[in-house]
C-alpha cells in the first residue's frame, strides 16, 4: 500500500464510500420503502446521484442518524430524516463555513458524530473567520506548490471544512480538529488552532489523514483491540482506545511526510524552514512512541498491518534534512 498521497486514491476512496451508501441506501428502501414513506422514483433518484457525483458529510451524517432511528423503532423520525435526505444540497467542492452557518439539525449530528463536546466548538468570531479562511487558502497554495500531491487528495477526501474557535484558557481542554467516519469529507478546525500557514498545511494533511484512513476501513477494521481497552495516545493527554492511537500515529507520519517535501521543494522562509526541521523531530518522536504502542499492545487485522506498514516504511527511509 502506498503511503504517498495521490488525488486519484482520494477520489477512488470517495466513490467507494459513496457506493457503500447508495448499496445500503438501495436495499433499505427496497425493504422500508412503504413504512419510511418514500417514492420508489425518489429513491431512486437519490441512488443514482450518490453514485454518481460528490456528496455532502451532512448526507452521510443523516443516513447513520436514520439507522440509529430505526433501532428505536421512531419511525416518525426515521421518515423526517428521508426527507430531508432527499433535499440535502450539492457540493461542488472543498467548502468552508462556520460552526452556526449550519442548522440546528446539522449542529447536532457535529456533536453526536464529530465532537461529543461541541460547546468547546463556538462560533468564531468574524475576524477569527476571516483569517482561518485566508491561512486555509493560503496553505492549499503552499502545498500546490511545495506538495501538490498532498494537496490533490486533500481537496479529492475533503467536501467541508467547518470552522469553530475553541476556548481562549490556555488550561482549557481543547482541539486543533476532529474528523468522523460518519460524516465522510469533513473536517472541524479550530481557528485557533494553528498559529501560521505551515501550521495549518500540517492540520490539513492531519485531518484529511483520518478520512483516508476512514476510506480505508470502510470494509473492515484496522485493529482487533476493543475500544475499552486504553493505551497511552502521542497526540493526546488522555488514554485512548488502539484505534485511536493507530489514527494518531499514521497522522503524525503523514505531516512529518508534508514538512519533508515542503522543505525539499524550497517554499518555505527562512523562519518556517526552522520552525519545519523543529516540527520534524517532535513527528519523529511522537511517532516513535505511538509505534511502540501499537507493536506492544495492538492486535492488528491484515488490513491494518499493511497500513501502519507502510507510514512505517516511509518514517525508516525519511532523513532529517541538514
Amino acid at each position: 500500500m502506498e503511503f504517498e498521497p495521490s488525488a486519484a486514491r482520494g477520489a477512488a476512496l470517495d466513490q467507494q464510500m459513496r457506493e457503500r451508501l447508495a448499496d445500503t441506501l438501495d436495499y433499505m428502501f427496497s425493504e422500508l420503502g412503504g413504512p419510511l414513506s418514500i417514492d420508489s422514483a425518489d429513491a431512486a433518484r437519490l441512488i443514482a446521484d450518490i453514485r454518481r457525483s460528490r456528496q455532502p458529510a451532512n448526507l452521510f451524517a443523516i443516513y447513520y442518524e436514520m439507522v440509529l432511528s430505526l433501532e428505536d423503532e421512531d419511525l416518525d423520525r426515521a421518515r423526517e430524516l428521508v426527507s430531508e435526505m432527499l433535499n440535502q444540497p450539492r457540493v461542488g467542492g472543498t467548502i468552508v463555513k462556520t460552526v452556526e452557518q449550519r442548522g440546528p439539525a446539522d449542529l447536532s449530528r457535529l456533536r453526536r458524530f464529530l465532537m461529543t463536546d461541541l460547546d468547546m466548538a463556538t462560533e468564531p468570531s468574524p475576524q477569527l473567520f476571516d483569517a482561518t479562511q485566508r491561512r486555509i487558502e493560503q496553505a492549499l497554495d503552499l502545498l500546490d506548490r511545495g506538495f501538490p500531491d498532498m494537496a490533490a487528495e486533500i481537496r479529492a477526501l475533503l467536501s467541508e471544512i467547518v470552522i469553530a474557535e475553541g476556548p481562549e484558557d490556555p488550561k482549557a481542554l481543547t482541539f486543533d480538529g476532529a474528523s468522523s467516519y460518519m460524516m465522510w469529507g469533513a473536517m472541524l478546525i479550530n481557528g485557533r488552532g494553528q498559529n501560521n500557514v505551515l501550521d495549518t498545511a500540517q492540520a490539513l494533511a492531519h485531518e484529511s489523514g483520518h478520512n483516508l484512513l476512514f476510506g480505508f476501513c470502510s470494509s473492515g477494521s484496522l485493529v482487533e483491540n476493543d475500544d475499552d481497552e486504553l493505551f497511552s495516545s502521542p497526540l493526546r493527554k488522555d488514554p485512548r482506545p488502539m484505534d485511536g492511537v493507530f489514527h494518531a500515529t499514521y497522522v503524525v507520519a503523514r505531516m512529518h511526510l508534508t514538512v519533508s517535501h515542503l522543505l525539499d521543494a524550497g517554499v518555505l522562509d527562512e523562519h518556517e524552514r526552522e520552525a519545519a526541521l523543529a516540527d520534524l523531530g517532535a513527528h519523529r518522536r511522537n511517532f516513535d512512541v505511538g509505534d511502540q504502542v501499537i507493536r506492544d499492545g495492538g492486535r492488528l487485522t491484515p488490513l491494518g498491518a499493511e497500513v501502519i506498514e507502510s507510514a512505517r516504511a516511509y518514517m525508516a527511509s525519511a532523513v532529517q534534512p541538514a
